[in-house]
C-alpha cells in the first residue's frame, strides 16, 4: 500500500506532536519532585517544631506529598499528583501563616481517583466529631488521603489491586478509635446502694477496667528473607519468621493480622505488584504452618506505590538497588490484646 504525501504529511505531524507532548511530560517530572522535596522539607521544620507531627492538617499535608511522590515515580499522568502537590502546599501555606479555621474537608474524587468505601468515610465523620478528636487527628488525617489514594488505586487497577489499600485505612481508623478510647478512657465505678438494715453486709462495688487493644507494627526487610525479584524464602528467613509467629501467639488475644508486601520502583508496575502480593502471602503461609490462625491473616500488596526513601536515578544501578533497599518490605500490623 501506498500513500499520497498529504496522508504522509499527516502522520508525521501527528508522530512529531505526540513525541513532544511526551517529551513535554517528561521534563516536568523533575520540576515536580523539586517543588515535593522542598515541600517535604517545610513540612518537615513544621513537625520539629512546636506544631508537632500529630497536628492533623500537617499530617494531611505530609500524606498527600507521600502520594505525590508515590505518583512521580509512576510517571501519573491522571492528575492525582499535581491535585495531591497542590492540596499539600495549600495547607502547608496556611500553617506557615498560622491561620485560624483552616478547612479539615477532604475534597473527593481528585482527577485520577474515584470515591469508594463511602462506610469509611462514614466512620471517619464520625471520628472528626468526637470530642477527643485530638487524639487520634493524626491518623485520621493520614486516612482521610489514603482512602482517596485507595480510590485512585481503584480507578487505575481495580478493586483486587486497591483492596491493600483499603486495609491500611481501615488499620488506620481503628488505630483513631483506639487512641480516642484510651485517651478519655477511665475506670468505670458502678456502686450498689447499700441496705438501710443495719446488720445488711455492705454493698459490693462492681469495677469494670476496660481491655486496651492496641495496634502494633512491624516490619521485615524482604531482602533478609527472599532472594533478589523472588517470592521463595531464602536461608536464614525461617528465623525471622519464627520470631514473628511467636510474637503473634504471645498476644492473650488477635484480632487481625494483616501483611502488606512493597517493592522498589524497578521492574513493570504490573510485576510488582504480583511480586508484592507474592510476598506477603508466602508470609502469610509460614504463620499458618507455625500456628497462627488462619482466618486473622490479610495479606495483600501494594507494589512500589509507597516507598520510603527516594533515591536519585543518576545513580549506577547497584547504587540505586542499595539505596531503595527500605522500600523492599513487608509491613505486618497486629491488631489485638497483649498478655
Amino acid at each position: 500500500m501506498t500513500m499520497n504525501k498529504p496522508t504522509l504529511s499527516l502522520l508525521l505531524t501527528l508522530l512529531l506532536s505526540s513525541l513532544s507532548l511526551a517529551q513535554a511530560a517528561e521534563e516536568l517530572l523533575p520540576k515536580h519532585l523539586q517543588q515535593i522535596e522542598s515541600l517535604q522539607r517545610r513540612a518537615d521544620k513544621l513537625a520539629f517544631g512546636e506544631l508537632g507531627s500529630n497536628n492533623y492538617h500537617l499530617a494531611k499535608a505530609r500524606t498527600w506529598l507521600d502520594l505525590a511522590l508515590s505518583e512521580y515515580h509512576e510517571k501519573d499522568s491522571s492528575g492525582i499528583m499535581v491535585a495531591a502537590i497542590a492540596q499539600a502546599e495549600t495547607l502547608l501555606d496556611a500553617l506557615d501563616k498560622k491561620q485560624p479555621g483552616i478547612a479539615m474537608d477532604t475534597p473527593m474524587p481528585l482527577p485520577g481517583s474515584e470515591t469508594v468505601r463511602p462506610d469509611l468515610w462514614d466512620r471517619i465523620s464520625t471520628l472528626k466529631g468526637n470530642a477527643q478528636f485530638p487524639c487520634g487527628q493524626r491518623q485520621i488525617a493520614e486516612a482521610e488521603v489514603q482512602l482517596v489514594w485507595t480510590g485512585h488505586e481503584k480507578a487505575e487497577s481495580g478493586w483486587s489491586h486497591a483492596e491493600s489499600y483499603a486495609r491500611g485505612v481501615e488499620d488506620l481508623i481503628y488505630e483513631a478509635q483506639v487512641a480516642i478510647v484510651n485517651c478519655s478512657g477511665q475506670v468505670a465505678e458502678t456502686h450498689t446502694a447499700a441496705s438501710a438494715e443495719p446488720q445488711a453486709a455492705p454493698a459490693p462495688v462492681t469495677i469494670t477496667v476496660p481491655v486496651t487493644v492496641i495496634v502494633e507494627k512491624h516490619v521485615l526487610s524482604t531482602d533478609a528473607l527472599f532472594a533478589f525479584e523472588s517470592a521463595e524464602l531464602i536461608s536464614g528467613a525461617a528465623l525471622r519468621l519464627d520470631k514473628l509467629a511467636n510474637t503473634i501467639k504471645g498476644w492473650s488475644k488477635t484480632e487481625d493480622i494483616t501483611l502488606v508486601g512493597h517493592t522498589d520502583r524497578y521492574g513493570p508496575a504490573a510485576y510488582n505488584q504480583k511480586l508484592s502480593e507474592q510476598r506477603a502471602e508466602r508470609i502469610k503461609q509460614y504463620l499458618i504452618a507455625k500456628g497462627v490462625a488462619a482466618d486473622k491473616i490479610h495479606a495483600g500488596g501494594a507494589g512500589a506505590a509507597q516507598p520510603l526513601v527516594s533515591c536519585s536515578t543518576s545513580l549506577p544501578r547497584e547504587e540505586q538497588i542499595s539505596c531503595l533497599q527500605p522500600n523492599r518490605r513487608v509491613e505486618i500490623t497486629l491488631r489485638g490484646v497483649k498478655q
